[in-house]
């Protein structure tokens, strides 16, 4: 299941959090808050603020809705934001009401082609490489590299096996341990936190931290491009 044909057909509806910014969260988010272990607010304050710039240039992959969007965009006033996802997401994200701050591309497969070289000075990603390998993972930071300017930032929300199994967090474990025969046939595949600093490391990123320990169940994994 974990495909590049799966990932490009389970979203189409697109993922929604509700919020971020909201002291009070949503039902939708709440529910969502609960399963993780963690506060997207909190998330939000200590995982991107901290790297954003009025005038940063952000990346962010798969952004569904675009509940994390909105929030990136509210402290950007001079800089711009860039998506990329399987889905068309500019329905939801309406990017013809910031001015030419906000661009949305579709793409086919992660060699994120369209965009320009030696560009972003960070680039965010929630509720994706969780569905994803950890050989696609090696595949999209990879290509990331590239994208970023030198001494630029990425953070990424990733599957932590270890923490799954510790926290107790309602994710069907023996749905994904039982069924599955290999990682690419499972909706949220077998990570952890060395495998996933090992392969940015590989693809060429410099780990900064392994996981930021925002959440019970999840990790969060900051990169840099020196």
């Amino acid at each position: 299941m974990a495909n590049v044909d799966w990932l490009k057909t389970t979203f189409v509806g697109g993922y929604d959090s509700g919020e971020i910014l909201d002291f009070v969260p949503s039902s939708t988010r709440l529910k969502q808050e609960v399963m993780i272990g963690g506060s997207y607010r909190d998330a939000f304050i200590k995982a991107v603020f901290p790297f954003l710039r009025p005038d940063s240039q952000v990346l962010e992959i798969g952004p569904g809705k675009g509940s994390w969007s909105r929030a990136i965009l509210e402290f950007i006033p001079e800089g711009s934001l860039t998506t990329v996802d399987f889905v068309d997401v500019t329905p939801w994200l309406r990017p013809e009401t910031y001015g030419g701050r906000l661009v949305c591309h579709q793409v086919i497969d992660f060699s994120l082609s369209m965009l320009p070289d030696n560009h972003f000075d960070f680039c965010w990603s929630f509720g994706v490489l969780c569905h994803h390998t950890v050989e696609q993972i090696e595949a999209v930071l990879a290509k990331l590299l590239g994208k970023m300017k030198v001494g630029g930032v990425a953070v990424h929300q990733y599957a932590e096996w270890n923490k799954l199994y510790r926290s107790g967090r309602p994710l069907q474990v023996a749905d994904l341990i039982q069924k599955p025969t290999t990682d690419t046939e499972s909706w949220w595949p077998s990570n952890s936190k060395d495998a996933m600093a090992a392969v940015a490391e590989k693809s060429g990123w410099k780990v900064i931290f392994d996981d930021l320990d925002l959440f019970e169940r999840d990790g969060m994994i900051v990169l840099k491009r020196w």
